[in-house]
């Protein structure tokens, strides 16, 4: 069942694929890495295919950095061999993840429920988001859908039919890919997440590889002291009016 976790690494990245391995190794969960796109090696021919400015202009605060294409690029060759390899769900970490020892048993839990869902959030940002509904797995864990979906990338649970809807809508992007799981309606996904979260990053997160040069600050432009604003409100608006359509979550 290896093949149903998927760890997104870096070559030159060695130290953290060998603490990734160990935390992986103690909650007994086998796994295949998946090497993960060198923004800082990418031609322009491969930014210009899977990054578009224009995209980015319009959706975004400021230009992407060549560290978040490759991330972006490298969690689509995670979906792209959920669909190749007809997994009906899988659990996609990048190697900064922190792992609750009773992970396992909560994607058991998780694979029984009979509901559609096209991804489920398992590492929450610090700030919590509103949950509007929720469904108790266990005494532990529940699951919930959230007002405002978790950004964060560090370990999701994606199924099959997500993984195409992801593919389909994404096959261009111009937000980072955190941020871009936040607008559902535009993939048309069922996105719900896990409390408390059972995956969270760990202290070498805090020295991103793959803004090893700190290009992301460099990519900050004037605009986006106004763009910012504007973006956000039009989130908002968007996510009021396409949560009043959401499906709530039902007993199994």
């Amino acid at each position: 069942m290896n093949n149903n976790v998927l760890v997104i690494n870096l070559e030159r990245s060695e130290k953290r694929m060998a603490e990734i391995n160990s935390r992986l190794l103690k909650v007994k969960l086998p796994y295949t890495r998946i090497s993960a796109v060198d923004g800082s090696k990418l031609s322009q021919t491969d930014i210009d295919s899977n990054y578009s400015q224009t995209l980015n202009s319009k959706t975004y605060r400021r230009p992407l950095s060549l560290g978040e294409i490759g991330c972006y690029m490298s969690h689509k060759k995670c979906w792209q061999y959920v669909v190749d390899n007809n997994l009906s769900n899988c659990l996609i970490l990048e190697d900064d993840a922190e792992l609750d020892a009773r992970l396992p048993d909560l994607i058991t839990l998780i694979q029984s429920y009979d509901q559609p869902w096209d991804v489920i959030k398992l590492c929450d940002p610090p700030k919590h988001k509103k949950i509007v509904d929720s469904l108790t797995l266990n005494d532990d864990f529940k699951l919930c859908q959230y007002k405002k979906i978790p950004s964060r990338a560090t370990g999701y649970l994606l199924s099959y039919e997500g993984a195409v809807k992801l593919l389909n809508a994404r096959d261009r992007f111009g937000r980072p890919v955190d941020d871009d799981m936040q607008f559902y309606w535009e993939f048309r996904g069922d996105v719900m997440g896990i409390e408390p979260s059972p995956i969270w990053n760990s202290e070498s997160s805090l020295n991103s590889d793959i803004d090893s040069g700190g290009n992301r600050k460099k990519t900050k432009t004037l605009s986006a002291n106004y763009k910012t604003p504007l973006l956000r409100l039009c989130y908002e608006l968007n996510v009021r009016r396409h949560n009043i359509n959401r499906t709530g979550l039902t007993e199994k």
